[in-house]
């Protein structure tokens, strides 16, 4: 995430990492980052991912030094542009950098529209963390 900052590429976290950033009691097993490239350009983030110790797994997904998995995504299922959606971005800190993350209304929103097997489970603790928080301002 340093490399695309200093590169000045935009991205995102999205997917279940944000939402855990975000408070969803669940576990994951990689790092979803939207960026704000063409897909035919995705050797770019892969070059940088690689420039800094990364091994390829796939055509759009790394394995850092540390073994996280880093999956490059272009396009978001059920959700605007990237520039639309990138202006709605929490800046929360991750990994000691302050990061944009996707809000966790556009997460359940993709998940929606893709509902993959295990969307449905990600939806309903989506749901039960915005409920909870929902409850808690209300008290305040």
């Amino acid at each position: 995430m340093g490399a695309f900052i200093a590169e000045k590429i935009r991205f995102q976290l999205i997917g279940m990492s944000a939402a855990v950033l975000q408070g969803v009691p669940v576990a994951t097993l990689d790092v979803d980052l939207w960026v704000d490239l063409p897909v035919r350009s995705y050797m770019r983030a892969a070059n940088l991912a690689l420039a800094h110790g990364a091994i390829f797994v796939r055509k759009t997904v790394v394995e850092l030094a540390d073994g996280t998995l880093v999956n490059f995504i272009f396009e978001v299922t059920g959700l605007k542009s990237f520039a639309t959606e990138f202006g709605k971005a929490r800046k929360l800190r991750f990994h000691g950098l302050e990061i944009p993350v996707m809000p966790l209304a556009l997460i359940r929103k993709s998940k929606l529209a893709i509902m993959r097997p295990k969307d449905p489970a990600h939806i309903h603790y989506i749901d039960e963390t915005l409920r909870a928080f929902k409850t808690n301002r209300r008290k305040r």
